[in-house]
């Protein structure tokens, strides 16, 4: 599973300089939000929107909590950017899959990279879930968090027009209205933001994968759909393993 490029706690720490005797230095213009949002994050990854509580960021890294509030008009701002900075994340743990070389058959290759970036966005809730049910939170309510969200989409969208042009996905398809695709995907993800099931066992991961064989099948064009009968598909994501 490809690792999301996200901060940690040790990255917030580090977001607050000192100076040679260990006091705080003064922030320059951007960075003390930029520190505010890594602390915040860090927060979030572990323990979800609860944990977001400027007056107890504040003195972590250094500074007053008149201070980080001049830099957010509420605490409702700050989570809306977190959140939004997640689904940057997620977007970034898709970009970074590389287009399957595993197969020769362009068509299958095309269905295979749909279905990697699909096992991606699930993979995201499997290993962030306090900061993936943030950010399914706030997704209704914040033009800021749906910006972000349509990125995702819209990296997935990229790969569905290059598999239209192979003859993979259905002439003038768009993922919009995709009912089918999206369920799966949110289904098993709330399954892993709300630990309704264990979702990183070999169990689960097989269970996501043809959850999302099963609910992928209407985009597909008789010819890609043939493709896929004819090969095993492993679960998790497929990059140069043979298939």
């Amino acid at each position: 599973m490809i690792e999301a490029q996200v901060p940690t706690a040790a990255d917030a720490a580090k977001a607050a300089p000192v100076n040679e005797g260990g006091k705080k230095k003064s922030y320059h213009h951007g960075d003390l939000r930029n520190a505010i949002i890594l602390e915040a994050t860090a927060r979030a990854r572990e323990s979800g929107e609860k944990a977001i509580v400027l007056r107890e960021i504040a003195p972590r890294i250094g500074v007053s909590a008149t201070a980080a509030y001049r830099h957010f008009a509420n605490r409702q701002q700050l989570v809306e950017e977190v959140s939004g900075r997640g689904f940057d994340a997620m977007r970034d743990r898709i970009a970074a899959i590389e287009p399957t070389t595993a197969t020769t058959d362009p068509v299958l290759a095309a269905y295979i990279d749909l279905r990697n970036a699909a096992i991606a966005v699930v993979g995201f809730a499997v290993d962030e879930p306090a900061w993936a049910r943030m950010m399914l939170e706030t997704l209704g309510v914040s033009s800021v968090v749906a910006e972000s969200g349509m990125s995702v989409r819209e990296v997935m969208q990229d790969i569905v027009d290059r598999g239209i042009d192979e003859g993979a996905f259905m002439p003038g398809l768009r993922l919009d209205g995709q009912r089918a695709m999206w369920a799966a995907i949110d289904g098993l993800s709330a399954q892993a933001m709300f630990g309704v099931h264990p979702m990183d066992t070999e169990s689960a991961g097989q269970a996501i994968a043809r959850t999302l064989d099963l609910c992928l099948t209407d985009l597909l064009t008789e010819r890609a759909i043939q493709a896929r009968a004819a090969v095993d598909l492993p679960p998790g994501i497929i990059t140069d393993a043979r298939v």
